[in-house]
């Protein structure tokens, strides 16, 4: 098993994995984008121009504080992501999600000292106005798993678990591996068992989620109140990252040697494909 591939593939999981409530509060700490959300979901409030001219200071002042926070970085363990045990993937991943935790508060800050420029019409508004979008949001999942569902139901079991894997062979992390029937229903064995805790997480993240943004419009908010809140799920996020990981771990001994390799020489690439743009 080539230790070195899973390695990179793990990191990589882990680290969307610890950054997945931020993907969820309007893909945080990716500098621009925050301010850009909130900017488009002022549209149509009215603002003054005094409301613009104190909101242009704490955007600046946010830009300027947090200019790298969009930088990527490739943090290694010390140990072997390949046979790591569950605790050695804890520690790491509590870790990063430790680190992430200031930056996610800084965009929480912003987001609380823009509300409280709103007069109380422009605040009413504007949850209006977001509840109208998570209902859209919602109707389009629905209607997305339900066209799912009655694709997959012109087929039976065999032949859609057969051309699940053979798209996931084509599109997915696994492209140009020339897996093996009995490989493709590994894999498939495992995604669909990693679905199962998917969908669990998903419901923690969104009740995270509502929790936070009613902390962020409330007057209660402070650094403590923040910090205090994202101990409650912090548990919940760094299991998931876990399970993510072993997932990862599961996959990948699926491979033979001869496509690990493949995907060693593949990963090499684009990781030197993105050291041009920090040049």
């Amino acid at each position: 098993m080539n230790k070195v591939i899973i390695a990179g593939a793990i990191i990589a999981a882990c680290s969307i994995s610890s950054f997945a409530i931020a993907k969820h509060s309007s893909n945080a700490m990716r500098h621009h984008e925050p301010v850009e959300q909130i900017v488009k979901h002022l549209r149509g409030l009215s603002l003054t121009e005094a409301q613009r001219s104190e909101m242009k200071v704490l955007f600046a002042n946010f830009r300027a504080t947090h200019q790298n926070d969009n930088e990527r970085t490739f943090e290694r363990p010390s140990f072997e992501m390949a046979n790591a045990s569950e605790a050695e993937l804890t520690q790491f991943i509590d870790g990063k999600i430790e680190t992430s935790a200031s930056k996610r508060f800084a965009f929480a800050q912003l987001r609380h000292d823009i509300y409280a420029l709103l007069t109380p019409s422009q605040q009413q508004l504007l949850e209006e106005k977001e509840a109208e979008r998570e209902a859209r949001r919602e109707e389009r999942l629905l209607a997305r798993q339900d066209k799912m569902e009655k694709r997959n139901a012109r087929f039976d079991h065999f032949d859609r678990g057969e051309r699940n894997s053979e798209r996931s062979g084509r599109n997915g992390m696994f492209k140009g591996l020339d897996l093996t029937r009995e490989q493709k229903a590994s894999l498939k064995a495992l995604r669909e068992e990693a679905a199962v805790s998917s969908e669990t997480h998903k419901v923690i993240m969104r009740d995270f989620r509502e929790a936070q943004q009613a902390l962020v419009r409330s007057d209660a908010f402070s650094e403590d109140a923040f910090y205090a809140l994202f101990a409650q799920y912090k548990d919940s996020l760094v299991a998931a990252g876990v399970a993510k990981a072993k997932h990862k771990q599961a996959m990948f001994a699926v491979l033979t040697e001869s496509q690990q390799q493949t995907l060693k020489a593949r990963r090499t690439e684009e990781r030197e494909l993105r050291d041009m743009l920090s040049l």
